[in-house]
C-alpha cells in the first residue's frame, strides 16, 4: 500500500464529506483505507490479456426469449 494512494483517498473524502463528519467518523474511514488498498494491490497485480473474458457474463433476462 502506498501512503500517497491512502493519502490522496483519505483527502479526496475530506473534500467531500469533511464538513459533515467528525473526528472519530474521519478515522474511522482512514482505518478502512486499508484494507480496500490491499484489495486494490491485489486486483491491480492480476495479470490479464485483452482477449481474458469477465468471470461471469451479464445475461439479462428477457421474458419473451425463453
Amino acid at each position: 500500500m502506498t501512503d500517497s494512494e491512502k493519502n490522496h483517498m483519505l483527502r479526496r473524502v475530506k473534500e467531500l464529506y469533511g464538513d459533515r463528519l467528525t473526528e472519530d467518523q474521519l478515522a474511522a474511514v482512514e482505518a478502512s483505507l486499508d484494507p480496500m488498498i490491499k484489495v486494490l494491490e491485489q486486483l491491480r497485480n492480476m495479470p490479464l490479456e485483452n482477449s481474458d473474458e469477465p468471470y461471469s457474463v451479464f445475461k439479462p433476462y428477457r421474458k419473451d426469449k425463453q
